[in-house]
């Protein structure tokens, strides 16, 4: 976090979509404009001294006192933002997902980036204390009805976080072996599909929700065909299908999403369609890659542990369910 409030990005562009643009009015930010440039001082300061425990006590003012998000969303939504030590940054974000002065969503993406940092370290006791955190979220927000119709911007839409909430917890438990996780997770987002009107959502918003959502999909891909039941590759198909249709709609070239989501639907789809042999428990034969391209395409951390682990996945999933080892 460098620089005075108004340098960060989006401010100097005058991004609509800012929520400090709706929750403060701009008259009053103006007349608060010392107290937000003294508590930044003192966040900046003190995490470029690896304090994190005083720049959550300024980030809680500037967001629960003066209602200033740019701060705390630039350090959740720019990972480059983030002090480079990782016990400092894991402390911080654990004091965002723990207090009660950050909005729900700022909580909720504070676990989801703790899951991320779990799963690229391997830190087993981070990703069990995760994981009810995020079912619960993922949870309350599935039972909320307007959570699949939610029209608010990205970082605060309902429906995306749900999605992110998913895909987070799938990191976690390829990291802690527990496949049949996977499987539910995988039959959820073929469930949730139907329920899904895509015009009743912001059109930016579906469009940058994509990627995770299909990751999530694509957990079907290796699972056994229940007897009298289509194949699950046969029904993912039809699921991706949908997203890149959807994804392709004119409404959605005026996103301004960095990735390239309508792309990545169409890779997944080809991968359906010429797949490649995996190597037994990952290890690489000649010719062929260590894993099968949809595997490969499911981590969004991608290390040597949690390679290993989907391979494992891949391979458990052929089975029937009752061959899976569940504790």
């Amino acid at each position: 976090m460098a620089g005075p409030w108004w340098s960060w990005p989006g401010q100097a562009s005058g991004d609509p979509s800012v929520a400090d643009l709706r929750a403060r009015p701009l008259w009053l930010r103006w007349r608060s404009r010392t107290r937000i440039e003294r508590w930044e001082a003192v966040a900046t300061a003190a995490l470029a001294n690896g304090e994190p425990e005083i720049a959550l006590q300024a980030l809680q003012q500037l967001t629960g006192d003066l209602h200033w998000h740019r701060p705390v969303e630039t350090l959740l939504f720019h990972r480059s933002s983030r002090p480079s030590d990782l016990r400092v940054q894991i402390a911080l974000l654990r004091g965002i997902a723990a207090g009660n002065s950050f909005r729900p969503h700022h909580r909720a993406y504070a676990q989801v980036s703790l899951a991320y940092r779990a799963a690229e370290t391997g830190d087993l006791d981070l990703a069990q204390a995760l994981v009810p955190l995020l079912e619960t979220e993922a949870t309350t927000l599935l039972d909320d009805p307007s959570s699949l119709r939610c029209r608010r911007r990205n970082r605060e839409n309902r429906l995306k976080r749900l999605i992110s909430c998913r895909s987070a917890l799938y990191h976690l438990y390829l990291l802690l072996d527990q496949p049949w996780q996977l499987a539910a997770i995988a039959g959820w987002a073929h469930g949730l599909l139907p329920r899904l009107d895509f015009n009743r959502l912001p059109a930016d918003v579906v469009l940058r929700l994509m990627s995770n959502y299909a990751r999530c999909l694509c957990l079907q891909a290796p699972l056994a065909a229940p007897p009298g039941l289509p194949v699950p590759l046969v029904m993912l198909r039809r699921d991706l299908e949908r997203l890149e249709q959807e994804a392709g709609r004119p409404r959605h070239r005026r996103s301004r999403a960095r990735e390239d989501h309508l792309g990545f639907l169409r890779h997944l789809v080809a991968a359906i369609d010429h797949p490649l042999p995996m190597a037994a428990e990952g290890r690489s034969i000649a010719g062929a890659d260590p894993l099968p391209p949809l595997a490969e395409d499911l981590l969004i951390v991608n290390t040597p542990l949690l390679r290993r682990c989907i391979a494992e996945y891949w391979r458990q999933a052929g089975q029937p369910p009752a061959a899976w080892p569940m504790l």
